[in-house]
């Protein structure tokens, strides 16, 4: 996939599906509500309740599926729609960590016994966001830099690729976020 195709499908164009090792990615489709991809990703999702300390509540469930801006949760067990929870993933391959604020907004139960909630993020903590869209991001955004490096003749080691990368798809966000129009900005906030 071109670097512009899946640039394209973090602002809810249609692109082709992008395959990884741990992940494959489904572009969304014309008239879907979402505004990033999701991804058919399966980690443990450590839950915790996010602002009543005096209630304790703590899980570890499998997601279903993941997107920068939420993740559905297979769970035997429901909580209530709007309940506020803290969320950490540890991401594959290398189980870089992802803490967000959530919210429930979507249960589900099927007659075959599929059942579980969906999250949406409502806030990224330590620079979440970023860390989940390089991982969506990642294969493309490194082939493009490797080749960069090469076709311009210096050096690019691993961890000047993964920083990179992280620097490019914080950028991809940052477009996103403003509807494309990120040469407007006077400074980032």
């Amino acid at each position: 996939m071109s670097r512009q195709g899946a640039l394209a499908s973090l602002q809810r164009t249609p692109a082709a599906p992008v395959k990884t090792p741990t992940t494959s990615v489904k572009a969304p489709t014309a008239d879907s509500r979402r505004r990033y991809p999701r991804a058919n990703l399966q980690v443990k999702a450590r839950l915790s309740l996010a602002d009543d300390p005096s209630r304790v509540f703590e899980a570890a469930l499998p997601t279903v599926n993941i997107s920068v801006g939420g993740l559905f949760l297979e769970s035997s067990f429901f909580l209530k729609m709007g309940t506020r929870l803290l969320v950490e993933l540890k991401l594959p391959p290398k189980g870089r960590t992802v803490q967000v604020k959530a919210e429930v907004v979507r249960v589900e139960s099927t007659v075959d016994g599929a059942s579980g909630f969906a999250l949406r993020f409502t806030e990224y903590l330590d620079g979440s966001e970023v860390v989940l869209a390089t991982h969506f991001l990642s294969p493309v955004l490194k082939e493009f830099i490797t080749a960069y490096a090469k076709q311009h003749r210096f050096d690019a080691s691993a961890e000047y690729i993964a920083h990179t990368a992280d620097v490019l798809a914080a950028w991809e966000l940052k477009k996103a976020e403003l509807g494309g129009d990120v040469w407007s900005l006077t400074s980032l906030s």
